[in-house]
């Protein structure tokens, strides 16, 4: 082979790789805004469910599982969110999750165990049908951070939540997803309307807006 023909052959595998490269990096930006999506449309689903039925609907992510997940579940009744560092959750048992409380469950448990109080069993459970059956994002994506006011800090670990309440309103949210390259797509979810809004970067809001029912504006550390 002549060196010309070695410097076109070196020529056509550099454009070949360069262009993989790119193919590759745009069908990974192409599942972080599916993933995006997803969780825009899942957030939507809950949001009517929560008016249509007159409950309270929480979407669950998974993040510690290899393939995130999303989980649909329902509470029956009334249930009052608390923040995590709250003084009255602090004053009760660890261990329990303390984001939610049925004040019925609360009452009965404080009457049978004056020595342990405990905010009493989750009213939660999941939705039965098809259309809220557990979903996963898409392949190599994950969830990574879940910003919520009910949380003093951004959930990076074990299960988070974002609440949909009866009366059409729901927690100002945000959701990082990312892929195997730490590239970070987010998702803002709107507290009047449940609709989401997609950010190509890892969005951070300065403060989340208060989500109507009267719980302090919680803010977020840069």
């Amino acid at each position: 082979m002549t060196l010309i023909e070695i410097m076109v052959v070196i020529l056509i595998i550099a454009l070949a790789s360069t262009a993989a490269v790119y193919g590759l990096g745009a069908v990974t930006q192409a599942n972080l805004r599916s993933a995006c999506m997803t969780i825009n449309a899942a957030s939507r689903g809950a949001y009517g469910r929560s008016i249509a039925e007159g409950t309270t609907v929480r979407l669950v992510f998974d993040l510690d599982a290899d393939q995130s997940t999303m989980a649909f579940e329902e509470a029956h009744g009334r249930v009052t969110l608390t923040r995590t560092d709250d003084a009255t959750r602090a004053q009760l048992e660890e261990g329990e999750d303390g984001t939610v409380v049925d004040p019925w469950a609360a009452a009965e448990a404080r009457l049978s165990n004056t020595l342990h109080p405990t905010f009493g069993a989750s009213p939660f459970s999941a939705i039965e049908g098809n259309r809220f059956r557990t979903r996963e994002l898409p392949n190599g994506i994950r969830v990574v951070r879940v910003i919520v006011p009910h949380e003093p800090e951004p959930v990076e670990e074990g299960h988070a939540a974002i609440y949909f309440f009866p009366g059409g309103q729901t927690e100002n949210a945000v959701v990082w997803v990312s892929d195997a390259n730490d590239r970070v797509f987010s998702v803002e979810i709107h507290p009047l309307t449940g609709r989401g809004t997609v950010y190509d970067h890892a969005y951070e809001p300065e403060q989340l807006l208060d989500d109507g029912h009267g719980r302090q504006r919680s803010e977020v550390e840069r």
